[in-house]
């Protein structure tokens, strides 16, 4: 008969194991999410100049994996499937409003701060739409975090009691998969349309760009990209650039896209997706 001091040392052990799990498979979720979020649009801000392309990940992959890592936890702790939904839906809660603040509130205060210059022409009000968008962004995540909350306490099991390298790591790719499917849709929530904006006036930037010298660049392509917006700053246009959005309203419609040349920041009107005009930038 094993003693009973032993039964109580491996009931420890598994509570242990259980914790610890719960901590990997919430890091799991949130680093997904954040990955699926940020990291698409982080390479894609990247390809088009954009200033501090990878912030918003940086950022939210910090507080995505904290947040998701403290739920975990939690449900591990408590041992009980409902208190897990409910810890997970506090999660979900979390993860909609890093969608919703990080970009619109969060990354332009951290960016303003690490360069004072661009912050002097960064105009981002209050958003009037806040609301709406962080109910949106609640409606996308919920039903992915109810089905990684619910599962949590099943998966734990079958993972700390396995004796392969695949049973204790398939439930966490289980989630990371569910949780990056979530993202992918939110993406396009708020972060589409920013990155839209950038890429459409580095598109047209790198056209005059290529074109710097030549007498006869293509007219259908020229009209297309709207390069006219860029005449009067010719001078100004250079290769090396940064971009950064400066200000938007609240339908995400009209965008004022800040580009650096140098040490002289030019202010470029987007309306649509649309290149309207560019000018010197006026700090607010």
């Amino acid at each position: 008969m094993k003693p009973l001091n032993d039964d109580a040392v491996t009931r420890g052990r598994i509570i242990s194991l259980k914790r610890k799990f719960g901590i990997l498979y919430g890091v799991a979720a949130g680093a997904a999410f954040a990955g699926a979020s940020w990291g698409w649009d982080g390479y894609m801000l990247g390809q088009a100049h954009a200033y501090f392309p990878w912030s918003m990940l940086v950022i939210g992959l910090t507080y995505c994996a904290l947040f998701g890592a403290l739920s975990g936890w939690l449900t591990a702790r408590f041992e009980s499937s409902l208190l897990g939904i409910v810890f997970w839906l506090g999660a979900a809660a979390g993860f909609a409003w890093m969608m919703v603040a990080l970009p619109l509130e969060i990354n332009p205060e951290i960016i303003a701060r690490l360069d004072p210059q661009l912050g002097a022409y960064l105009n981002y009000g209050e958003n009037s739409e806040f609301a709406f968008r962080f109910g949106a962004s609640l409606i996308w995540v919920l039903p992915f975090m109810l089905i990684v909350g619910v599962a949590q306490i099943a998966v734990s099991e079958a993972a700390v009691f396995s004796n392969s390298i695949l049973g204790k790591v398939g439930p966490l790719l289980f989630c990371a998969v569910v949780m990056m499917a979530s993202g992918a849709f939110t993406d396009n929530l708020i972060n589409a349309h920013f990155r839209d904006a950038v890429t459409a006036v580095d598109a047209t930037i790198q056209f005059v760009v290529d074109n710097q010298g030549n007498e006869n660049p293509d007219p259908e392509q020229s009209r297309q990209l709207h390069a006219r917006a860029l005449w009067e700053l010719k001078d100004q246009v250079q290769d090396e650039r940064k971009l950064f959005v400066g200000s938007y309203d609240d339908y995400f419609g009209e965008f004022h896209v800040l580009v650096r040349f140098g040490n002289e920041w030019v202010d470029c009107l987007v309306l649509y997706n649309q290149l309207n005009t560019c000018r010197p930038a006026v700090p607010n």
